[in-house]
């Protein structure tokens, strides 16, 4: 950060992420050198937001027929901005409207399964999976388009 003058008592800290724990030290220079850092403070949680960030790599795997395998890349603790962290997976049939939506609430989850007896093999269908906890929902994925299993 940014020399503070030696008159100043306090400074903000800011672009700090949400919900994540931090300690500040200080470190006073002068003309003759630089002194030893202060002793940390207490360690102080930034406040929940509602997250910004989706997961990535969102993709088909392979499965059993009559199932749509949908995976991604788990969001990162430090990203998930709050308590109550989950997956929003969206899927709809290429061309149709309207999505369904299923709620995954395990926070280091990587895929879903969705199984339906009428869906033929290699059924292209849309997806993208978001976000949330429990201040709200989060942005989504781009959306992919992948198959139903074979």
């Amino acid at each position: 950060p940014d020399a503070i003058s030696g008159d100043m008592e306090s400074a903000m800290a800011v672009e700090l992420n949400p919900w994540v724990e931090y300690e500040f030290r200080v470190v006073a220079t002068n003309k003759i050198g630089t002194g030893d850092p202060s002793a940390p403070s207490r360690v102080i949680r930034t406040n929940e937001a509602v997250p910004k960030t989706p997961p990535a790599n969102v993709s088909g795997r392979s499965g059993r027929r009559h199932e749509l395998v949908i995976a991604w890349e788990p969001v990162s603790e430090e990203f998930q901005n709050g308590e109550g962290f989950g997956y929003i997976v969206a899927f709809r049939p290429n061309g149709t409207r309207g999505w369904k939506e299923k709620m995954v609430t395990s926070s280091d989850a990587s895929k879903f399964i969705y199984r339906d007896e009428s869906v033929p093999p290699l059924t292209p269908f849309e997806v993208k999976v978001g976000v949330y906890n429990n201040k709200g929902d989060g942005p989504f994925s781009p959306i992919v388009v992948i198959c139903s299993a074979e």
